[in-house]
């Protein structure tokens, strides 16, 4: 059986173009790609485009080679993240660490020795005067072109009348002869190598420029938080303090520093590197010609001032990719954990943004219920449970894809969290049902949190106001000149608008017990635990009050931050407000101010 994981629905088939990642599989009966026996769980591909499930033929959809610096920066970042997870066992800071800035922010010694070397120019000394072959190769060809015969001219023309103009009494008086003529020949071995490490160079220079590039818009955003004067000062507390787990201001400035030194340096190379390309020796070396990994060191190589360069930069760009060559079940497996890594990395944003209501912990009491956390498969779900049960709030399915948002439907209570690269989602917190999750993202805990408060604060604000239904007549004479309470005689309602004394709430549930109305009683604790975390400010946690407001909204001010929160219109069509500032700005103000419909 198969699990769509973006939609919860269970499939028959698979689809003919698989996205890696985003399909379950319950079964051990399968076998994927001829490399994995009785293969279950997350399907992943091997870094290659075929997707054969015993006899099924699908496709993988690959990921755009543009992005492949980028995605390799995020995979390393998850995996460094995951590994000080599983040491430290607490809640670490989930941005980009530090040992990835210092490792791909400076210069590798294939980098380092390639400048040295284009500094020196030999590989300028290289393109300008090559070391070549002499081809030759034998031709008949007119007599006025001939400058030099082949060893078998005579034998030739004394064998082929055609060749000749006429013929005298002393001889032949030829029109044409076999003649031996020579070229230079630019295709030698270490030519060859000299064009290849010329390409591959390339293509690593232009990498790094896409990594370093990365680190510096993750650095840049750090650096914004420390200077912006628009953004709350909340907000900017919170974030430098995630980010300084890792980074403090000082150590920011000098990792940008020196990214951006060493960015500069590596444009250098790039530029030269496209310029040796584009003239000289490259272009008289066939495109097509192709060398072994492995270097066959010949005397050129070996002692030439020149080239014996181009064997040191070769051999040091070989150890770059040393490791990168494994069979395709070993990627599989890779890819595999690298999914579990960033199913944990999402479990540790849920558990600090779910920190001002569980400390931490997977299981906590919230507004007289209990609050959990749990892991499903890959999945994380936020369950509540009641006196009627338990019930599943939200569900956050951490899909490491390095595609674009699809166009899917997803049930309201379901989140995809992706890394969103290439999206510029600053100045909002989800697209969708898209939250997006990377460790380079300086918002990434206050998406989470936003999407925690709103799921958790809907549940209070779509029961307040809420009528309690077919009140007994001994509970409803005790209601009188309670201004907590709206009491409809006629209707035998009652509407909880204020929270109820210890006296009045007592004598009313005892008297809700005795009138076997359990029920009651239990949802008039319910709703007085709910008044309770609503009258709490969610900005600073100060205790404040609310204020009625027909039909069935209030507000509320807070005297210590300033918060301003309003629910108000008919019933089935509410409208909450959270305000700072007079506003609700996710750039500037994250978690602190939003605006929700309240269907309720």
């Amino acid at each position: 059986m198969w699990l769509d994981r973006l939609t919860g629905h269970e499939l028959r088939v698979l689809p003919e173009k698989v996205a890696p990642g985003r399909y379950w599989a319950d079964t051990t009966e399968l076998t994927l790609n001829g490399h994995t026996p009785n293969f279950s769980g997350i399907l992943v591909g091997d870094e290659g485009q075929r997707c054969q499930l015993n006899d099924q033929v699908r496709s993988f959809i690959l990921p755009n080679q543009v992005d492949a610096a980028s995605n390799d920066l995020l995979f390393k970042a998850i995996t460094t993240i995951d590994a000080d997870l599983q040491q430290a066992g607490s809640l670490i800071s989930p941005l980009m660490p530090a040992a990835i800035v210092d490792d791909q922010g400076h210069l590798q010694p294939f980098e380092e020795r390639l400048l040295e070397v284009l500094r020196e120019g030999h590989l300028h000394r290289i393109s300008q005067r090559p070391r070549l072959d002499m081809h030759y190769e034998d031709e008949v060809t007119d007599i006025a072109r001939a400058r030099r015969l082949s060893k078998g001219a005579l034998v030739h023309l004394a064998s082929h009348s055609e060749c000749w103009q006429r013929q005298t009494l002393s001889g032949v008086i030829p029109r044409k002869v076999m003649a031996r003529f020579s070229k230079d020949d630019y295709g030698i071995y270490e030519n060859r190598l000299y064009a290849r490490l010329l390409d591959e160079a390339d293509r690593y220079v232009r990498a790094r420029l896409s990594t370093l590039g990365s680190l510096k818009a993750t650095l840049e955003q750090a650096m914004e938080f420390y200077k912006s004067a628009d953004i709350d000062h909340r907000l900017a507390r919170a974030v430098c303090d995630i980010w300084g787990m890792t980074f403090d201001q000082s150590s920011t400035g000098k990792a940008f520093k020196v990214l951006n030194e060493n960015l500069h340096k590596l444009e250098i190379l790039h530029k030269t590197i496209s310029g040796l390309r584009q003239s000289g020796l490259y272009t008289l070396v066939d495109r097509n010609a192709r060398v072994a990994s492995a270097l066959h060191r010949t005397n050129i190589l070996s002692h030439d001032p020149h080239y014996r360069h181009v064997a040191t930069l070769w051999e040091l760009l070989g150890k770059t990719h040393a490791g990168a060559t494994v069979d395709a079940e070993e990627r599989f497996k890779r890819n595999q954990n690298l999914a579990q890594a960033y199913s944990r990395y999402a479990g540790l944003v849920l558990r600090r943004a779910l920190h001002p209501y569980l400390g931490g912990r997977d299981q906590g009491i919230w507004a007289g219920k209990t609050l959990q956390l749990r892991q499903k498969r890959l999945e994380w779900e936020l369950l509540i449970t009641r006196a009627s049960g338990e019930e599943v709030l939200l569900t956050v399915v951490p899909w490491l894809t390095t595609d674009h948002a699809p166009e899917v439907e997803v049930p309201s209570n379901r989140f995809i969290a992706w890394p969103a690269t290439g999206h510029d989602l600053q100045g909002d917190a989800f697209l969708g049902q898209w939250v997006p999750l990377s460790p380079s993202d300086m918002y990434c805990e206050e998406r989470f949190g936003l999407l925690v408060d709103q799921t958790l604060q809907r549940i209070l604000l779509e029961n307040y106001g809420r009528a309690l239904e077919k009140i007994p007549t001994v509970a409803i004479s005790l209601t009188k000149d309670a201004s907590a309470l709206q009491v409809d005689l006629q209707a035998k309602t009652m509407q909880v608008r204020d929270m109820l004394g210890d006296g009045l709430l007592s004598d009313l549930h005892a008297a809700l017990k005795s009138a076997n109305a359990v029920r009651l009683g239990s949802e008039l604790l319910e709703r007085n635990q709910e008044l309770a975390y609503l009258q709490c400010c969610p900005v600073c946690k100060k205790q404040g009050r609310l204020i009625f407001q027909s039909p069935a909204g209030f507000r509320a001010e807070c005297d210590s931050c300033g918060t301003v929160r309003y629910l108000r219109g008919p019933k089935g069509r509410r409208q909450y407000e959270q305000l700072l500032g007079g506003k609700y700005d996710f750039r500037t103000l994250g978690r602190r101010g939003w605006a929700l419909p309240i269907k309720g």
